[in-house]
């Protein structure tokens, strides 16, 4: 045991202020104690204010320590704001501005106390008074306080830095040391709960999640003492069977009573239960909402859970402090709350689905540009952008010079009606992040305008609840990952429970089963029939009145006052379906009787007359649009007869009101699954075949836009499984709903993202894409990711429309105030300064990019084939000088114009049973550019000597890179496996060719054209990559010097290469390149022939090693 962690043991259990002046010194050597009095900050809430001391890091940059006694009792909730406000003001003070953070402790006479971190956010180097962001402790004797043990007291002497503070304060680190602990025993349970029940694996994984689930939120529930008065009731509730001492009764005999019965007031008393559960079972909380109702395949089956793994499993749970408080963006209690349960659950859907859980900052900042670019396109009045980002968003100042927009009361009033017709959904809505950041930011800007204005408003957990009814809509693909969502959502809403609730005798949580649905979001079918998604605006009056009684049964049903239950609901549904789909038939019907009607009239017309052929050519149309309409019929009356099979989710059927009364959903947000092409399969195993599955998804595709995909149409087949889902979630918006999504950012640049970026050119205006170039989004997920909006589909797209990269240069926490969002939406140039840099394109000049012709004629009469585009590397991560330099497209030539680029050795085409030849496996075997038989790393090895595996190239390069850049001169037919083969078609040109692919310039498009989609930092290519770099033309070194000199040598690392320090003091952009010698000789041949200017030839040497350290550090930013 550390000597800090007894420290803290010891003021645990008997506390004093004044302990902590030791547990510092045992933190950091530079801790300096003060013990100053801070009753100049003493108020009605607070006294005995003294400073303990700092910490000094840097002259500038040091910790405040410092406590406070509470004048009330302290609680998880109690007196939050005040403490809070206090620690801001004392940070903001003249005398504190070296301080960088503080370390607050707040307690009460009890010994209960707060031990939060607070710190102002940083822009450019310069503090941000708006925005603070605290992270605390509450701890009590009372508790275990494991989690605060472990990770504030775990070592002595480590509080090193501020950012060593900071970790020890994080939120990862705790979801981490929980859900490691959380998935042992969840492991434990199945295994248990699979023998003892004689059940498979899937059955019993999912049965324990269902009693893991409930039993968490017991824990909320006990934590507010509505259970028995008692925070600790599951706990003595489990003591007290075990004094009965039966054998793995607990679950059947005890647990479900409380689950089914007294959560559901369906209890009546049980002579084994001791009087005083009798009594508190009696008196619990009418719950309802679903999460407590049996559920036929688990809860009616008879399975047991032995008592060994529950009080395993108990054990572990309760030795986590719960908080009901719900983590805000700037505010986060390091407990057992709501948003730790979705990081957490969200992991095990990702073992299963590829489902990664969204940041708090990435959810927050899309939620909110979806809601300014969505009442932007739909506000009657002439609310301005400007007035949205200030409601929506923070300016960099002070709290009390924030601006929230200005609004006449009418126009407030608009954008609440507004925003209370919304529909929003998540198709891969994994733990429920996005509809609960809906939720929160639909609240708080609610409250905004309501209190400012006057306006009616009800107490937060009435307002919460009223926003999931009207407006929040989900599907997630396994029924285990819909309990996760509801249980998510419920959370919230119970957090926010008046404490008078507990006695009421109506249901207190809404029922969610029909805002969550279970199914597959990508593919309806059955049998081998596939529904479309398809809005109904035309449908009559009969039809939409029924979709109005039935948005109003399932609103009862959310509120639970409906008379029927939810199979009656669903037959509803399909009733008002199939309804639609008859409608339907009846107008194609009537049109062929109409045309066959004219057909006949027209026939008999025509006799006596000679002139009939223009008559004939309109009777052959309708023969064929007859023919057309009959095919039709039979597809809906096929529809029509499969529909009450084995019903797969069909968003027409389970979101009938969204479809008939709005077209579609009005945005539709959120983060698809992360699948590979080779991973894609059914996820829920109807379609055996992942080959038929994935011609299901591109037929998915085809029905949702026929114009854009028809059959003779190629849709890549590598796509990954996320560019599905933004076909898809485009479909499902109304004509003005917005798409905003957060995925991987390969489809920007790879071959397998062309199909999708020529779809959005030619139907969807994009209105940003958003890098970060200094902090990775997702730690889980080997994955770089950007974020997208994009508005919904439309016949045409003004070609002037401007789409815009956005690269922030800072983390999110740092940028995203409202003069940097106006800056960004107000710009038609390249603006780039110290936070982010902004590019912004026309669609023409996109789609003109990326479309190649087969010649002058062709180019002239626009008529090319769009061939893609690098979207990643030319306007999200070049330099200005390097797209202008593009844009001129002047004395440079591609690459696969001299050279052939050949593909890399395959894993199966090498090994021992193929015949030798000298082999090298990997440019990490070598370390310089001339590669030979006896160069270190190449070996004798077997490589198939059929196909290509055996193609000598003269030049090789690697397939991924770190921050090391080596192409190799291969002048002695050496087979490279992981390398591509570049082939000059002059042989006259390779050591040009060769020494080119080595330079500084060549480096600068490496990090441009590569994919940077791994999250691990690495860089990757494809041949057809490689052929899209450029070369000057007329370039020319002379061989014999080279060889002898640069391709001889070691090469350094980029950096060391470049004569730049990516971790000094001063920031790259403002160093001074010194290349090593030869470099910088080669470099200036190939600068002179791209006619650099002075200051453009250091501005590669920076970009490119700003570039390779965003690349590498950013991976390790979380």
């Amino acid at each position: 045991m550390s000597e800090s962690r007894a420290i803290l043991e010891n003021v645990i259990n008997d506390f004093s202020p004044d302990k902590f002046t030791l547990f510092f010194r045992k933190k950091s050597r530079n801790f300096v104690a003060r013990e100053d009095s801070y009753s100049r900050y003493n108020d009605d809430d607070f006294k005995n204010g003294i400073q303990l001391g700092e910490i000094k890091y840097q002259e500038n940059e040091r910790l405040l320590i410092c406590a406070f006694e509470v004048k009330k009792p302290l609680s998880e909730r109690a007196g939050k704001k005040s403490q809070y406000d206090k620690a801001k003001a004392i940070l903001k003070s003249a005398e504190n501005q070296k301080c960088y953070a503080g370390i607050f402790i707040f307690y009460d006479a009890n010994g209960n106390f707060r031990f939060s971190l607070v710190y102002p956010e940083y822009a450019a180097h310069r503090r941000k008074w708006s925005s603070f962001r605290r992270f605390t402790y509450f701890v009590s004797n009372e508790f275990t306080n494991k989690t605060f043990l472990q990770r504030i007291a775990a070592h002595d002497d480590d509080f090193t830095s501020l950012e060593k503070v900071k970790e020890s304060f994080a939120v990862g680190p705790v979801t981490n040391l929980f859900y490691k602990e959380f998935f042992e025993e969840y492991g434990k349970l199945v295994q248990a709960v699979r023998k003892i029940n004689k059940i498979d694996e899937e059955k019993a994984r999912d049965f324990v999640l269902l009693f893991a689930i409930r039993t968490i939120f017991l824990g909320f529930i006990q934590k507010r003492k509505w259970l028995g008065d008692n925070e600790k009731f599951i706990q003595h509730f489990f003591t007290a069977y075990q004094a009965t001492r039966e054998k793995d009764k607990f679950y059947e005999d005890w647990l479900s009573i409380l689950f089914f019965e007294a959560l559901n007031h369906r209890f009546s008393p049980r002579r084994h239960l001791p009087a005083q559960f009798n009594d508190s079972l009696r008196l619990a909380p009418y719950l309802n909402g679903g999460l407590f109702k049996e559920k036929k395949e688990y809860d009616e089956q008879g399975w047991l859970i032995p008592d060994n793994e529950i009080a395993g499993f108990f054990d572990f749970l309760f030795s986590h402090s719960f908080t009901i408080e719900e983590s805000s963006l700037n505010d986060a209690e390091l407990q057992l709350n709501p948003e730790f349960l979705g990081i957490i659950f969200e992991r095990l859907i990702n073992k299963a689905d590829g489902a990664v859980y969204t940041p708090r900052t990435e959810v927050d900042l899309m939620c909110r540009l979806s809601l300014v670019q969505w009442l932007n396109k739909n506000l009657d009045l002439p609310i301005t952008k400007t007035n949205l980002y200030e409601l929506f968003f923070r300016e960099g100042e002070a709290e009390e010079d924030q601006k929230e927009g200005s609004f006449s009361k009418k126009e407030a009033r608009e954008i609440l009606d507004k925003m209370e017709s919304l529909a929003i959904c998540d198709p891969a809505v994994g733990s429920g992040a996005f509809l609960v950041g809906m939720m929160q930011v639909m609240d708080e800007t609610e409250q905004i305008l309501k209190v400012r204005y006057d306006l009616d408003s009800q107490n937060v957990f009435e307002r919460k609840k009223s926003i999931i009814a009207q407006s929040l809509y989900g599907v997630e693909v396994k029924e285990w990952a819909v309990w996760i969502c509801q249980l998510r959502l419920w959370l919230s809403l119970f957090v926010e429970a008046p404490d008078e609730m507990r006695y009421s005798p109506t249901a207190i949580l809404p029922s969610l089963e029909f805002k969550i649905r279970q199914g597959d979001s990508l593919v309806q079918r059955i049998g081998n029939k596939t529904f479309p998604v398809a809005g109904h605006a035309n449908v009559g009056k009969g039809v939409k009145d029924k979709v109005t009684k039935l948005k109003n049964i399932k609103t009862e049903y959310f509120y639970n006052k409906a008379h029927v239950d939810d199979w009656e609901i669903r037959q509803r549904e399909l009733a008002v379906f199939e309804e639609i789909l008859q409608t339907e038939m009846n107008e194609k019907q009537q049109e062929i009787f109409v045309l066959k009607h004219q057909k006949r009239s027209e026939t008999a017309s025509l006799a006596g007359i000679d002139e009939i052929k223009p008559k004939q050519s309109a009777l052959d149309f309708d023969k064929e649009r007859i023919k057309e309409l009959e095919a039709q019929i039979a597809e809906l009356q096929e529809q029509k007869k499969s529909i009450r099979q084995d019903k797969p989710l069909v968003w027409n059927i389970e979101f009938a009101e969204i479809f008939v009364e709005k077209e579609g959903f009005d945005i539709v947000i959120g983060n698809p699954p992360y699948v590979q092409k080779e991973d894609i399969a059914d996820p829920l195993k109807k379609i055996k075949d992942k080959k038929e599955y994935k011609a299901c998804l591109q037929e998915m595709a085809r029905m949702d836009f026929p114009e854009e995909f028809p059959a003779k149409k190629k849709i890549n087949a590598q796509s990954d499984l996320y560019t599905y889902f933004y076909i898809r979630a485009l479909r499902l918006l109304n004509p003005r709903g917005i798409h905003t999504f957060i995925c991987s950012n390969s489809w920007l640049d790879v071959g397998y993202g062309v199909w999708l970026q020529e779809f959005l050119l030619n139907r969807c205006p994009v209105e940003l894409i958003i890098d970060n170039h200094a902090k990775r989004s997702f730690e889980a997920a080997d994955v770089n990711t950007i974020i997208s909006v994009i508005h919904a589909p439309r016949k045409k797209i003004d070609p002037q429309h401007m789409v815009k990269f956005v690269a922030f240069k800072r983390p999110f926490e740092e940028a995203i105030y409202t003069e940097n969002l106006l800056a960004i939406e107000n710009s038609d140039k390249v603006i780039s300064n110290k936070i982010f840099r902004v590019y912004p394109i026309t669609v023409k000049d996109l789609k003109e990019t990326g479309t190649e012709y087969e010649n002058e004629a062709k180019k002239k009469l626009g008529v090319g084939k769009y061939e893609g585009n690098k979207w990643g590397g030319k306007y999200l991560r070049a330099p200005d000088f390097f797209l202008e330099l593009i844009k001129q497209n002047q004395n440079i030539k591609k690459i696969s114009d001299i050279c052939i680029i050949d593909g890399y050795v395959h894993d199966n085409n090498t090994g021992q049973s193929f015949p030798k030849t000298h082999f090298i496996k990997s440019v990490k075997n070598t370390r310089s550019i001339h590669l030979k038989k006896n160069s270190e790393g190449v070996i004798k090895y077997g490589v198939k000597t059929e196909g290509n595996s055996r193609v000598i190239a003269p030049i090789l390069m690697a397939r991924t890179y770190g921050r090391d850049h080596l192409v190799l001169y291969n002048s002695e037919g050496i087979i490279g496996k992981e390398f591509y083969k570049i082939i000059p078609q002059n042989n006259d040109e390779i050591i040009t060719i060769a020494a080119f692919c080595n330079s500084t310039f060549f480096i600068l498009e490496r990090e441009l054209f590569g994919l940077t989609n791994l999250g691990g930092g690495g860089l990757k290519f494809s041949a057809d990559d490689i052929g899209c770099f450029y070369i000057p033309n007329g370039l020319f070194f002379n061989q014999d010097k080279y060889l002898k000199t640069f391709f001889e040598r070691e090469i350094e690392t980029i950096f060391d290469e470049c004569g730049i320090d990516p971790e000094s003091k001063t920031p790259i952009e403002e160093q001074e390149p010194k290349p090593l010698p030869d470099r910088a000789e080669l470099d200036k041949i190939v600068f002179d022939a791209l006619d650099l200017n002075k200051e453009e030839r250091k501005e590669v040497y920076r970009a490119v090693c700003r570039l390779v350290w965003n690349r590498i550090s950013k991976a390790k930013s979380l």
